[in-house]
């Protein structure tokens, strides 16, 4: 971490790579991998983790909105990429000069989507998504039949391309019965198409969960989002050990340093609220990272974090910009690191261990981190 930053976030690119690598040994050569770089790369950085995951043999990427789709072009990235989650009619014009795939699943929207596509004098690639108990967007099954047609309507439309077919999957690291009911439903579907003279190049269901767990679900591509960051889908420490096992590795440190030390005396308070009082005199480090750097509020007086190798509570409530750390016996001075997430000595602390404190998932741990916190590539060592 650069000495001037009060926080980083420093990830390893290498990791990324080796992650890409992992899930490649775990699938048929023959499936694809799309490697999920939304809410900016689970707040990684998307620019980053896109060409890392592309250079190490990533097929695909996939983004939640247009305008990530639009950024990522932007940046010069021509591979295919596809957009999660439902377009407005104004985004149309940009997802088809993009060259963006676009996720659909209404006759009315496509005939708009081909009126746009004419007026451009262009193709607008789609995937159609089946909706097979999520219950968020996609076709729903209850007419198995009427859907097919409606989706054989579609692939006529002059200016549409059909690329692919998906759904996805609810319960990939908890529930494999309802995965099986999931994945049956898909492929009736799919095979109910076939019937009606329709054959889609790309069928996909599985999602990272469903790559350690369920290499049924595999089929054409596989989309990953938390396995290439090297977290683990179930959100678990458990579950991190498990995929460190299976040769992924972690991405992500999130570091600062001791701004202020103090001592606090028995019976006074720290923080806001006043909901931490000393039991006995303390040494206390005012650390200068907060709620708005994406250090949730939920961690008050619950979390931890490592300053000089040693694991130190949090107490009082987070600040926005602030948090105190009792440091009692710790040897530390102002500009001492502290890991928010990563390591420190023979210690760690996990983004799932963050989660667990947060009552939350590891997604949301990285992916709420703050853009003002800068980012730091590296490769080789560890972060």
């Amino acid at each position: 971490m650069e000495k001037h930053a009060r926080a980083a976030a420093v990830i390893n690119l290498d990791h990324v790579a080796g992650n890409i690598g992992a899930i490649r040994k775990m699938i048929s050569p023959k499936t694809m991998i799309m490697a999920v770089v939304k809410a900016n790369g689970y707040g990684h950085g998307s620019l980053e983790i896109s060409a890392a995951a592309l250079e190490a043999g990533a097929d695909w990427l996939g983004v939640a909105t247009v305008s990530e789709g639009v950024t990522l072009r932007g940046a010069g990235i021509t591979a295919p990429i596809l957009v999660l989650s439902p377009a407005f009619e104004e985004e149309f014009e940009p997802i088809i000069q993009h060259d963006l795939a676009s996720t659909f699943f209404s006759l009315s929207g496509c005939q708009r989507l081909s009126q746009m596509a004419g007026l451009l004098g262009k193709t607008a690639k789609v995937h159609i998504k089946i909706d097979t108990g999520f219950n968020r967007i996609g076709y729903r099954l209850d007419d198995m039949d009427a859907v097919a047609g409606e989706i054989l309507t579609i692939s006529k439309l002059p200016g549409i391309e059909i690329q692919g077919v998906y759904s996805h999957l609810a319960t990939s690291d908890s529930d494999p019965e309802f995965v099986g009911e999931q994945l049956s439903r898909f492929l009736e579907m799919i095979d109910k198409l076939a019937a009606a003279g329709l054959t889609i190049p790309i069928k996909h269901i599985s999602n990272s969960g469903g790559v350690l767990g369920h290499p049924e679900c595999n089929l054409d591509l596989v989309r990953c989002g938390i396995l290439i960051y090297g977290m683990a889908p179930d959100s678990k420490p458990e579950g991190a050990n498990r995929v460190e096992g299976l040769g992924f590795r972690k991405t992500l440190t999130v570091k600062s340093r001791v701004a202020h030390l103090k001592t606090v005396k028995k019976g006074e308070s720290v923080g806001y609220s006043r909901n931490y009082f000393a039991r006995k005199d303390i040494s206390v480090a005012t650390i200068p990272i907060g709620y708005a750097d994406g250090f949730s509020r939920h961690l008050s007086n619950v979390g931890k974090v490592l300053i000089c190798g040693r694991y130190c509570d949090i107490i009082g409530t987070i600040c926005m910009d602030q948090f105190m750390a009792d440091v009692t016996g710790v040897p530390v001075e102002v500009g001492d690191e502290v890991v928010i997430i990563g390591k420190s000595g023979e210690n760690q602390i996990l983004a799932e261990d963050v989660a667990g404190w947060r009552g939350t998932i590891n997604y949301e741990v990285a992916a709420c981190l703050a853009q003002r916190i800068p980012k730091y590539y590296v490769r080789g060592e560890d972060a």
